[in-house]
Formats: structure tokens, C-alpha cells, sequence
């Protein structure tokens, strides 16, 4: 595969899923990092970009063949997936950790903890409704998992019981930013703020995801990436290894839409997350969908952002 760090020159938006209307919340949450389909969205506008090749073109597929083959045709599902993005520290990569794993709830993050890897086995599946459901159960404290924290990416394969987790405070910092809000003909909307939270990645962190399609990108550029066009350059990277497991249970790398198939083949999860996103050809928002979160567990390898574990 092709993999690439993504550098932004500052701040980032990848916004929640509140609907920001007149007479509604006015204070939008933020998603870190961004999934899989933002990445997507992205390159396809720097491989346009880059061969300059404009929307009004790209919209009526006057766009070389090869080019149009690896990017797909305007509103039509992307041909091609993003593996990632992963969180990157220098030429460290750090993955989502699985919510199969647990400490204690006592233990603080950001240094070494004890772990419990519980393995989806008979013994700890409870039965209900004639179903097994995942279960784990601590010693004499609480158990909590560790899904929506952070682990180097060769302490998913260790043996080590004591491995450190991060938070994602370590890779970034949230900052509150309220502005105006417009009216479709760009003028002030008397009386109405909004107020988002952007991302800014900490020095020296970067932003990594692979394809395994060609793309027609090159090495290295700019990227336009989330929400109000925030831009960073990327350059292409060393793949991560992963070695070859044979357990049968598969960690998500990033979000997974929810499916009967994605149902049926989840062990353990998180809370499910609603994202919609932007339609640039209809220049209207996307019909809102249900993801399990990156660090979900299944039992089977129904996407190519999950890596046996």
C-alpha cells in the first residue's frame, strides 16, 4: 500500500453530527481524528487538483480514464479505501486500542498499565436471547475499556500485560472558536453565532492513512482536509507493519458503517457514532449514517481497515 503523513498548517474542523440551525444548539462537537470517507474526499480533490482537471469537468466525466478509474465518477461511491488515518509521533504510529482490552478504572492514562486482553471465547460470553454477547469481568476492581484510547502499534501484537495508553490529548489540543453566522449570499446573519471546536495537532504529530490504489497522487503535496478548507502538506511514508495473526478476530482501524453484516460480526464496541458529511456535486449534506467506533471488535474481515489481531 501507499502510505502518507499529513502535516496541517494549523488548526482543524471535522465537525460532529448536530444539525446547526437557527433555534437549535449553536455549539458544534468535533471528531479526532477524521474518518476514513474525509480522507477519501480529499484526495480524490487533490488528485483533480493535481492534474488540473476542474469540478465543472470532473462533474461531466471529461477526465482522462485512468484518472476517473482510480477516483470514480462524481456522486458515485469512491472505488477506492483508506486504511487509517492513524496518529503518527515522528515515525511512530499509534493505533485505536480495542475495546476487548481492559484496566482497571483506577489507572491513570499515558503510562504503563496493567492490561487484561480478553479473548472472545466461551468462557467469558454470556448467553442471552440465545445469543452470546461479549462480557468481561475484573478482578476485585472495576473494569473499564480501554476503546477511544491510543497504543503503539507494535504493543497490539506484544505479550506484555503492562503497556502504556494515550489519550488523545497527547497527540492534540481542542480550541473553542466562535464566528458570525452567513447567509447562503455570504452576508452577516444578524444576531447568530456559532461556536466549533477545532483540532491542533501537537509538534511533531502528524495525521498517517494508506491506499492500496494508484491514484495518480504524488509524492508529496497539499491537501485540503475537513471542514472551511483547512490545508497541511503530506508527503508518502514507509508502510506500518502488521504482522500475520491467525486468532480470527479483526480490530478496526477507523469507523465501520453499520450494517446487518457489521451487526451480526461485532464482538465489542463503543458507543456508535452519526456522521453525514458534504455532498460537493449536490452542494448539500449527506444522509446521516451509524459507525461502530475505530477500536471495535469483530469476527470477521468484512472491511479492509481491520487488521487481525
Amino acid at each position: 500500500m501507499n502510505w502518507y503523513a499529513f502535516y496541517p498548517a494549523g488548526t482543524l474542523l471535522f465537525k460532529g453530527a448536530e444539525p446547526m440551525v437557527m433555534g437549535a444548539d449553536h455549539h458544534a462537537s468535533q471528531i479526532f481524528p477524521p474518518p476514513a470517507q474525509t480522507i477519501v474526499g480529499a484526495l480524490r480533490t487533490a488528485v483533480l487538483v493535481q492534474n488540473d482537471i476542474s469540478y465543472e469537468d470532473y462533474y461531466k466525466n471529461i477526465v482522462p480514464p485512468e484518472i476517473l478509474a482510480s477516483i470514480g465518477e462524481a456522486g458515485n461511491p469512491d472505488p477506492f479505501q483508506v486504511a487509517g488515518p492513524l496518529l503518527r509521533i515522528n515515525e511512530r504510529i499509534f493505533v485505536p486500542a480495542p475495546f476487548s482490552w481492559f484496566i482497571d478504572k483506577a489507572e491513570k492514562g499515558n503510562e504503563k498499565v496493567r492490561i487484561v486482553k480478553a479473548q472472545p471465547t466461551r468462557s467469558n460470553l454470556i448467553k442471552a436471547r440465545d445469543e452470546y454477547l461479549f462480557w468481561a469481568k475484573g478482578g476485585s476492581g472495576e473494569m473499564v475499556s480501554l476503546g477511544g484510547r491510543w497504543i503503539k502499534i507494535e504493543d497490539l501484537f506484544s505479550t506484555d500485560q503492562n503497556l502504556e495508553t494515550f489519550s488523545s490529548d497527547h497527540f492534540c489540543a481542542t480550541e473553542s472558536r466562535t464566528g458570525i453566522a452567513l447567509k447562503t449570499n455570504r452576508s452577516v446573519r444578524r444576531g447568530h453565532l456559532y461556536t466549533f471546536t477545532h483540532v491542533r495537532l501537537k509538534p511533531e504529530v502528524s495525521i498517517a492513512f494508506g491506499t492500496g490504489a494508484d491514484l495518480h497522487l504524488l509524492d508529496k503535496g497539499f491537501l485540503k482536509l475537513g471542514a472551511e478548507q483547512r490545508f497541511g502538506r503530506y508527503l508518502k511514508i514507509r508502510e506500518p507493519f502488521f504482522p500475520k495473526k491467525t486468532s480470527g478476530y479483526f480490530l478496526s482501524l477507523n469507523l465501520v458503517k453499520g450494517s446487518k453484516k457489521a451487526n451480526q460480526a461485532v464482538i465489542a464496541t463503543g458507543k456508535i457514532q452519526y456522521i453525514g458529511g458534504w455532498d460537493l456535486k449536490t452542494g448539500f449534506h449527506k444522509p446521516m449514517q451509524g459507525f461502530f467506533p475505530a477500536g471495535s471488535i469483530f469476527s470477521e474481515n468484512i472491511h479492509s481497515n481491520f487488521v487481525q489481531i
